[in-house]
């Protein structure tokens, strides 16, 4: 256990951390100790690199981190997981365009959506305990987590009717692929995972990955499209989180530090590793994310 007396002169901010075992408020503004500090760029950069290999934002392992490791309240870790996700998923977004496996007609009927659907989402936090956003965010995870070990499981189904349109996409490692958007179906994910964004502050690519694997997306393309989408969501989230005072800079900073290097690593590594390798991974990755929430809010109620 950290102890704040003897690092006070040594902390990133201006004012004093709370004390050990209590919970952050939301919008405090207080600074972190260069201990503190320290730590979370350490921790955040192998967070980063699982969202850069999965194509997520990192929220469904910022948020367990900032709660249960850093004290912080739900809803402050919510408002601080997408500040770092915007820098997570824009670093992953560079590196995934260079590879060529960004479906951008499919990004932009993801991303439509999910911006307004994250607004009212994050503004739901405002009137929402702390309890039951993480709740809300274990049962999330874990439902996605179910959908990505169990492919067949019938959670979530593409929405195959109505008008639609073919989109092409060719990578630098010489692979083509077409992919047949219909458009409602993609309204209906991109409003979900924006929603649900602003709400825990996963990010969306939790429901963007599943959903555009359903939607007969190869996996790697899912990762790198929802990479994209989720920049817009994260963005579009946090700036209402700011407004109301859910963010604590000192984290943001911290994390988002360790997070970009992290990312950077993972879209390196995700191109050689199987995709059902990846697939797999992803869901016991969530599963047990969701599991550790549970437990940790059940019990600290």
């Amino acid at each position: 256990m950290v102890n704040y007396g003897s690092v006070v002169q040594c902390s990133i901010g201006f004012q004093n951390q709370p004390e050990p075992g209590s919970v952050r408020s939301a919008g405090t503004g207080a600074m972190i100790p260069v201990s503190l500090a320290a730590a979370a760029v350490i921790l955040a950069i192998p967070a980063g690199f699982l969202a850069g290999v999965a194509g997520v934002g990192g929220g469904f392992l910022y948020v367990p981190m900032l709660v249960i490791i850093f004290g912080l309240d739900p809803v402050s870790a919510v408002g601080t997981s997408l500040v770092v996700i915007i820098f997570t998923t824009l670093t992953a977004s560079v590196s995934y365009f260079h590879q060529g496996r960004i479906l951008f007609l499919s990004a932009v009927c993801l991303i439509l959506p999910s911006i307004v659907f994250a607004v009212i989402g994050a503004s739901l936090t405002a009137v929402l305990t702390g309890e039951i956003i993480a709740l809300l965010f274990s049962v999330v995870v874990g439902m996605l987590s179910i959908k990505l070990l169990c492919p067949d499981f019938p959670f979530i189904r593409a929405l195959e009717r109505g008008p639609s349109c073919v989109e092409t996409c060719s990578d630098r490692f010489s692979k083509t692929i077409e992919n047949r958007i219909y458009y409602a179906n993609y309204f209906l994910w991109g409003s979900l995972a924006g929603f649900v964004s602003g709400l825990t502050g996963i990010g969306g690519g939790v429901i963007n990955v599943p959903a555009l694997v359903t939607a007969s997306v190869p996996v790697h393309y899912a990762v790198a499209t929802s990479a994209v989408v989720v920049l817009f969501t994260s963005a579009a989230g946090a700036g209402i989180h700011a407004a109301l005072g859910h963010i604590e800079p000192g984290y943001a900073i911290a994390l988002s530090l360790g997070a970009v290097i992290g990312a950077y690593a993972g879209t390196r590594a995700a191109p050689h590793i199987p995709e059902h390798h990846l697939q797999r991974g992803i869901g016991v990755l969530l599963a047990s994310v969701a599991a550790i929430m549970v437990i940790d809010t059940v019990f600290g109620l």
